[in-house]
């Protein structure tokens, strides 16, 4: 489970590096480098000029309806920028003569056609009620845009399992883009964390300001204490023996896909800490996704020269340049031009309990009475040789 956690976080944060889901990174560079793509589904071209004129339709209905129609049109936004990539690849690897795809062009090539009614239905629709102010008109409108909307989600999310299904078995050789280390599991539940959190993020009177990006996990931090340009000098220190790391975006930003990784020390991790008075506080560490630099993962700390982790370690390198305002560090690390830090799972230490020092008791008591026993043998046998 420890090897899993760490794969599945270093999978998220490859992921949001580029600032692109998973799944639109996964499939926009598959084959990159066997052939590049000259095969453009359109979907996308062909759906956003429906989706901006829902936008527009969205601006001239009341507020209550409006803000359903938008989380749909942003929903909908998500899985066309998501399937259609899909779609490319399924026809790039069929171009190149694989023949088990055949069937599943046939359903690409359906949706295609969903989407291109879907986008005259639109049309259609809105320019009936444009500018108008016919309550009546606007509300069979409202209704006819939401219930269009949730129609094509179903039917993208119906053809979308199969898709996958068909690129997985049809034996398309996809290794120039997706690492060995990196589970095809692992990658779409990562997936699966950036559409919800999009979901999320999408709400407009949602009032949090960050919206957390997949599960938590449980670390250990170290940070490179000493490095004299040396590889066999290097030195780590534990910053945190214990931390709950989590991806997190943040609204209202700068930047539209503003990540960052949030890093808070847990004192409940079987040591001692002065927190009377306030005087020792768990530390806090946030990093913009966009500081960091390389990604690396090991199977084993010790082959970093880790000494205190035999567990799988991820290591990040991250420039402290863009790491101010909300992405300040707050805490006592020392700060230098770039940062190295290592992710290891958190080891809880195990203390023997009282029922496991009984059992030992316990066993020890057997050993000596089978030693006694076997001690009265022996002088028994004695006694029946020498009369």
């Amino acid at each position: 489970m420890r090897k899993k956690g760490n794969r599945m976080l270093t999978i998220v944060l490859t992921s949001y590096r580029n600032r692109v889901s998973t799944m639109d990174e996964f499939f926009a560079k598959a084959g990159s480098q066997v052939v590049s793509f000259a095969i453009k589904s359109g979907i996308s071209l062909a759906s956003s000029y429906a989706i901006k004129r829902i936008s527009n339709f969205v601006v001239q209905i009341p507020h209550e309806d409006a803000w359903k129609i938008d989380v749909l049109r942003a929903k909908l936004e998500d899985r066309i920028d998501i399937i259609s990539n899909s779609i490319d690849l399924v026809r790039l690897v069929a171009a190149r003569g694989n023949t088990n795809l055949q069937s599943t062009l046939k359903l690409t090539k359906s949706l295609k056609e969903d989407i291109d009614t879907f986008d005259e239905r639109i049309e259609e629709l809105l320019e009936g009620v444009t500018g108008t102010t016919d309550t009546k008109r606007q509300g069979k409108a409202i209704k006819d845009v939401e219930g269009y909307i949730n129609d094509l989600l179903k039917r993208i999310e119906e053809i979308t399992p199969f898709i996958n299904l068909s690129l997985t078995t049809s034996g398309a050789n996809l290794s120039s883009a997706l690492s060995k280390q990196i589970s095809p599991g692992l990658l779409l539940q990562a997936s699966n964390h950036v559409i919800k959190s999009n979901e999320l993020f999408s709400l407009q009177d949602a009032a949090a300001e960050r919206v957390q990006v997949g599960p938590v996990f449980e670390v250990t931090l170290f940070s490179i204490f000493y490095n004299a340009n040396s590889e066999n000098r290097v030195i780590w220190k534990e910053d945190m023996k214990k931390a709950h790391v989590t991806v997190e975006r943040l609204k209202g930003g700068i930047e539209v896909f503003d990540y960052f990784l949030n890093i808070k020390q847990s004192f409940d991790d079987e040591r001692y800490h002065n927190t009377e008075d306030g005087e020792e506080e768990p530390l806090e560490l946030s990093v913009p996704i966009g500081s960091i630099l390389k990604i690396f993962f090991s199977v084993s700390g010790k082959l970093l020269k880790l000494e205190e982790s035999d567990q799988p370690v991820l290591v990040l390198k991250t420039s402290d340049d863009s790491i101010d305002g909300k992405g300040s560090v707050k805490s006592n690390i020392s700060s230098t031009p770039a940062k190295w830090y290592a992710f290891g799972a958190y080891e809880k230490t195990e203390v023997p309990t009282s029922s496991d020092d009984e059992e030992e008791d316990e066993d020890e008591d057997e050993e000596e009475e089978e030693e006694e026993e076997e001690e009265k043998e022996k002088k028994k046998k004695q006694l029946e040789t020498n009369p």
